[in-house]
């Protein structure tokens, strides 16, 4: 019997994994390692929403051995695709020699130390360039490219600017001018454009506070130097808090000691962004290089005149740019257009600037389109200035929403064509974008797109490189994510646990939202009447489908964007929008009435015939469900993102000005306040008389209900912006740490961590034994809710694997679950229904009334026919053999 024993139970280890085979949608079968989270001496990483954040502090060349050797990996992929670029053998060898020759001695010590240190680090984590450990010349190299790139295009002989066929092609623009020739206008949308950014203050913004943006390009060809293959690895938001000077918060790539996507903030209220102008002009071998020229204006500079006295001082014309520039202390913006003779400078407190790759200045323009500098080929070639498509689209939007500017407004400009390139066959070359405002600066955040802000991925495949490369993968449309610097009391956890094996995800159906013109993410959560599924899209939409198969029922459109989460009324649909707050019926979606109101993000709040929202023009408000009417209004001091809660008559919610308020729901008067040190998006959970929410200070706190009294706090490795739960006396929630959380709720002690490869925005749902969750590396999760083991994960698109951290569609909507489904929203726009692989027994469920699901009866049936099959064989070869 031994023998069947055996046979049996190798059957039954076999068929397990085959029915979960059979109904898998989705599947990991590759073990990539993948780095998360990490520390070292003072510096910390994390993945989230396809960007890598890195903090590191300290000595110039102990902040360069963190950034090193925290990102190892990420740097060797940076300097790999740099090294295939050029079509030469051994031409990074080249590249390094000519780096150190040229720029090495005008670095000062401070960022000498800085790149030996990142060289260092890395090497001490195994990073090696022809099977030798990375040097400072590597990192050097890495940082100059784009002057070096531009010093060879533009000859080595100084002023004389030698080219290939530059001579030929200025001498026979002349004869054109002379012979009245049409010529194609210097000034157009050419594949030599790379950013756009505005910035606009006083009477040209919602409430005179600054407002700035930024993105960058990349070209999809393979002959460029400026194509995907470099740029989509500049997927850093690099946070550095050096000894002397600014902290610095800029976007750039793995290695870099200033921002080559030129996008810098820093907390002495300072912006600055740039865009290079063409076509490049003559330069000056004894100048500064610009990284240091740049990386010293931010890092030094506390006023607008400090930094354009840092980019004019000593410039040595490589890279000819225009620098937009704000001051936030006082309200006044600035443009600086820079060639090596002759620079530009405008300023002012009330207006709207902005920059697209070409100069207006007649003094710059006509430098730039000399032989020697001096201008006098330019004013034949380049008369006047021609505004390109992109100038045109901003002087519209500019006339369109002048007054009217804030975060919301930019966001939806910066992700319009052309401002937003998107190119044919479904690929699209704008790969990122970062906005910001006074508010988001004095809070040293912003916000951030990885890939094409609209959503729009960039396949690879649409657009090969000369010679494949492993590394040339696609790039996805990550979604926004507001992100704050790292507060100074953040706590790093190293998580260890097993390696993720469990059971495959199981997908029922999913919707799939219509395209947008600004794209469409999904970034509410999905609620039920049991009936419909309701959920709202990025696209300005409002869906409703059938719960059951997916199919849709109606479709309204409420704004040009909506994150907020509806709910439920009496066969009322009550939600926010870019528009405003709208109630809508249930059975048709027709609008029932709207309040226009500026953005509303928050979830609405229900109770006594008044709705309840926060609204990103800083003001809660109380109105009356039936007319719409505004009862009372209670002004923040910023942006409210925090969806209410209610007990009684108090109503609890957070601001992004850091306090979490307690109104009386009659009237909207103050009971209360609680002060944290970051921006509040987390809305606060009630379980027993006691309140929790988290802040983008890296705390979760536990507050009592009546007089906000704190009673204990738990602090994380980054900033929490998801929203807790409790069930059965443990909290749950997740943070930017990449990890999520179960306390005691009592007293806030630690029973488990688990850790994902990105960060966590949606909020978790206890259903079942699981605790159900989304992460920004593109999971959708399933962990036993009492110790922590994994259960199982859906990828339904792009998601982290090793590294590359920007390959992902982030699941920032939180789970809805029912009769053993799981609902979720992801940032590809699709709405996925999956097996949750675990039932909710309420209380008054008796045994009989248990449903158990299909598939398990089938694997029951299948278990018990194959013993008995195999037991009746057995039994037949037994008798055989006696006989």
């Amino acid at each position: 019997m031994k023998k069947l024993f055996v046979i049996i139970g190798f059957i039954i280890l076999f068929l397990i994994p085959s029915l979960d085979s059979i109904q898998a949608n989705i599947k990991n079968d590759k073990q990539i390692i993948t780095i998360s989270s990490e520390k070292y001496e003072r510096g910390y990483r994390y993945n989230t929403h396809g960007w890598i954040y890195l903090y590191i502090e300290g000595e110039p060349y102990d902040r360069g051995y963190q950034h090193g050797y925290l990102l190892s990996e990420e740097i060797v992929d940076h300097i790999l695709r740099w090294m295939h670029i050029f079509p030469q053998k051994l031409s990074w060898r080249l590249q390094r020699f000519n780096a150190n020759r040229f720029f090495w001695k005008k670095y000062p010590k401070e960022y000498q130390q800085e790149i030996k240190g990142i060289a260092d680090g890395c090497a001490a984590r195994g990073g090696k360039i022809y099977g030798k450990p990375v040097s400072y010349k590597d990192i050097l190299a890495l940082n100059e490219m784009y002057e070096m790139l531009t010093r060879f295009r533009n000859g080595n002989i100084q002023p004389l600017r030698l080219k290939n066929n530059w001579f030929y092609s200025t001498i026979t623009g002349i004869i054109k001018h002379i012979l009245n020739v049409k010529t194609t206008d210097i000034n157009t949308d050419s594949s030599r454009d790379k950013c756009s950014a505005f910035i606009a203050t006083g009477d040209a913004t919602i409430d005179g506070r600054i407002v700035a943006s930024h993105n960058t390009r990349g070209l999809a060809f393979a002959d460029g130097w400026w194509h995907m293959y470099v740029t989509e690895r500049w997927n850093l938001m690099i946070d550095i808090n050096p000894t002397e000077g600014n902290r610095i918060l800029m976007s750039t790539a793995p290695g870099m000691i200033w921002s080559d996507e030129d996008y810098y903030q820093n907390d002495a209220g300072m912006i600055l962004m740039e865009t290079t102008l063409y076509p490049l002009g003559v330069w000056n071998r004894f100048g500064l290089p610009l990284v240091i020229r740049a990386r010293k204006a931010i890092q030094y500079g506390d006023s607008i005149d400090d930094m354009v006295n840092f980019f004019v001082k000593r410039n040595n014309g490589l890279f000819a740019n225009e620098w937009l520039m704000g001051d936030t202390k006082t309200g006044e913006i600035a443009t600086l257009e820079l060639a090596l003779f002759n620079h530009a400078l405008k300023r002012t407190k009330n207006g709207f600037y902005w920059s697209v790759n070409f100069p207006r200045d007649n003094k710059v323009r006509w430098e730039l389109n000399s032989i020697f500098g001096f201008g006098i080929v330019g004013r034949i070639l380049a008369k006047k200035y021609t505004p390109c498509k992109r100038d045109f689209k901003f002087e519209e939007v500019k006339d369109e929403y002048y007054g009217q500017i804030d975060v919301d407004i930019a966001r939806k400009i910066m992700s319009t064509p052309p401002i937003n390139d998107i190119l044919g066959n479904g690929s699209v070359i704008s790969f990122d974008c970062k906005v910001t405002d006074t508010q988001l600066v004095k809070n040293y955040g912003l916000w951030a797109a990885m890939g094409n802000p609209a959503g729009v991925d960039f396949p690879a495949a649409n657009f090969p490189i000369s010679v494949k490369r492993e590394e040339y993968t696609d790039s996805p449309g990550c979604g926004w994510i507001q992100l704050f610097g790292q507060n100074k009391q953040s706590v790093f956890r190293e998580v260890e646990q097993e390696e993720q094996r469990g059971g495959y995800a199981e997908k029922i159906w999913e919707f799939q939202t219509d395209e947008g013109e600004i794209g469409n993410f999904i970034y509410s959560s999905p609620v039920s009447d049991k009936e419909k599924l309701y959920i709202t899209s990025w696209n300005g939409n409002i869906y409703a489908m059938d719960i059951k198969n997916g199919l849709e029922k109606w479709q309204t459109n409420i704004g040009w964007s909506s994150d907020s989460t509806p709910i439920i009324i009496d066969k009322k649909i009550i939600v926010g929008s870019s528009d405003g707050l709208f109630v809508l019926d249930s059975e048709n979606g027709e609008i029932i009435w709207k309040k226009e109101i500026r953005k509303v993000s928050t979830r609405p709040l229900f109770q006594d015939n008044k709705i309840y929202c926060g609204s990103h023009d800083g003001n809660f408000y109380a109105l009356n469900l039936e007319t719409g009417e505004i009862e009372w209004t209670f002004i923040t001091d910023d942006e409210i993102h925090s969806s209410a809660s209610i007990k009684g008559n108090m109503l609890y919610f957070g601001s992004n000005d850091g306090y979490l308020y307690a109104l009386d729901s009659k009237n909207g008067d103050l009971e209360w306040k609680f002060k944290t040190e970051g921006a509040i998006c987390s809305s606060p959970f009630i379980y027993n008389d006691m309140l929790y929410f988290g802040s983008w200070d890296s705390n979760l706190y536990a507050l009592d209900i009546q007089e906000g009294k704190l009673k204990w706090k738990f602090t994380t490795g980054w900033g929490i912006d998801c929203s807790p739960t409790v069930c059965e006396g443990i909290l749950y929630f997740g943070s930017q740490d990449n990890n999520l959380y179960a306390l005691n709720a009592e007293d806030g002690n630690l029973e488990w961590v688990y850790q994902t490869n990105g960060g966590i925005k949606s909020s978790p749902t206890v259903y079942g034994d699981f605790v159900f969750f989304g992460s920004s590396d593109g999971n959708i999760y399933a962990i036993n809710a009492s110790n922590s083991n994994f259960e199982w994960k859906a990828a339904p698109d792009y998601h982290i694997e090793g590294a590359y951290n920007y390959l992902t569609k982030p699941i920032v909507s939180s789970p809805y679950l029912y009769n053993g489904r799981l609902y979720v929203g992801s940032t590809n726009g699709n709405v996925y229904c999956f097996n949750a692989k675990t039932y909710e027994m309420p209380a008054e469920t008796s045994e009989k009334d248990i449903k158990i699901p299909l598939e398990t009866w089938l694997f029951m049936f299948l278990s018990i026919l194959i013993i008995v099959l195999i037991t009746g064989f057995y039994l037949y070869l037994s008798r055989r053999k006696n006989n």
